[in-house]
């Protein structure tokens, strides 16, 4: 049996069990055989700094190990539900207890206890709008809607895309008209 235990400090049987599980600086890998500690070697945790996802990427690194038992204070959800799916046993310690005295607990047959999923909390949906937002909201403009035309009607298009006003030259931010538009409605300037 290899067991798998997050560690607080340097890792080793006189070390202490590390709060946290995906975050912990070292792990201490035990090799159990016939019920006596033959081995014990410690890991760097490479995901004690990664930004996200650290549970999943420790639980890689001792599936890679051989490890099938682990020793933890608290797994977070992520970290458990790969470790079920790996088919690890779960035992959870307080923090701050001895390794080799965690070690020898699980050895000599103490109670298996592992936290069940957690499942995220589900709300109610509001059913979403079939034709838009519900509220108007304001365009660039002066009329509402999702263009970037002028004004409410058909051809300012507040309501349709660019519309007459992007055509004859209005400016979409500020609604000021072209030398172009002036011209030709006035033919001026």
């Amino acid at each position: 049996m290899k067991i798998a235990v997050p560690s607080s400090a340097n890792g080793g049987l006189e070390d202490t069990v590390a709060p946290v599980f995906a975050r912990a600086p070292v792990f201490t890998i035990i090799e159990v055989e016939n019920g006596e500690i033959k081995n014990v070697k410690t890991i760097q945790n490479s995901a004690a700094t990664a930004p996200s996802g650290a549970g999943p990427m420790v639980v890689q690194m001792l599936i890679n190990e051989g490890v099938d038992t682990v020793i933890a204070p608290q797994l977070g959800p992520n970290t458990l539900g790969a470790i079920q799916a790996a088919g690890i046993n779960v035992y959870t310690f307080p923090p701050g207890i001895p390794i080799r005295e965690a070690v020898e607990s699980v050895i000599k047959g103490a109670p298996q206890t592992a936290q069940p999923q957690i499942a995220a909390p589900t709300y109610p949906v509001p059913p979403a709008p079939a034709y838009g937002p519900a509220y108007p909201i304001p365009a660039y403009g002066f009329g509402y809607g999702w263009g970037r035309g002028r004004g409410w009607g058909r051809r300012g298009g507040g309501r349709g895309g660019r519309g007459w006003g992007a055509r004859l030259g209005y400016c979409p931010w500020t609604g000021m008209p072209s030398r172009r538009t002036l011209r030709w409605l006035y033919g001026w300037w």
